[in-house]
């Protein structure tokens, strides 16, 4: 039975801005937004290299994955196998991308960023498919500094 937790990417984002920065550092935005560019242009390389590592990379060692089916894969191990899984299918991505529409700054090192993504690829079968759709990522400062996905809703 798949949950969905915001019926739509609007309400995603109209929760997302309601909710006030509190004790948060005034660079985070900033920082968080380059870490969020990153990975958001390195997601299409590495899907063509077919790098389950590297499409796993930007998730916190704790981050959860949610399907659009409502299936939540949890911790970047089982993030990384959910994608060797995907790319070893493929023979070839012939386009895609993510795309970055919007975000937010929340508390306590969070930040919501929302956009559209998707890509269009060929199986080993010779078989076309275009996949994608609006997402929702929560980012997380860590400790080390680093920022990293800690929820990833696909819808």
């Amino acid at each position: 039975m798949a949950v969905r937790i915001f019926p739509s990417l609007l309400g995603a984002a109209a929760l997302a801005i309601a909710i006030p920065p509190a004790v948060a550092a005034p660079n985070d935005r900033a920082q968080a937004r380059a870490a969020i560019d990153k990975a958001n242009a390195d997601w299409l390389p590495a899907l063509r290299g077919k790098d389950s590592g590297r499409l796993a990379e930007a998730y916190a060692e704790d981050g959860v994955f949610v399907l659009p089916n409502g299936q939540e894969i949890v911790g970047r191990p089982a993030i990384t196998a959910f994608y060797r899984r995907r790319v070893e299918g493929l023979a070839q991505v012939l386009a895609g991308g993510i795309h970055h529409d919007g975000m937010a700054q929340a508390a306590d090192g969070l930040v919501y960023e929302w956009g559209h993504g998707g890509a269009t690829t060929v199986d080993k079968e010779g078989r076309r498919s275009t996949t994608g759709g609006p997402y929702l990522t929560v980012w997380k400062r860590m400790a080390d500094g680093r920022w990293a996905i800690v929820r990833n809703l696909v819808f």
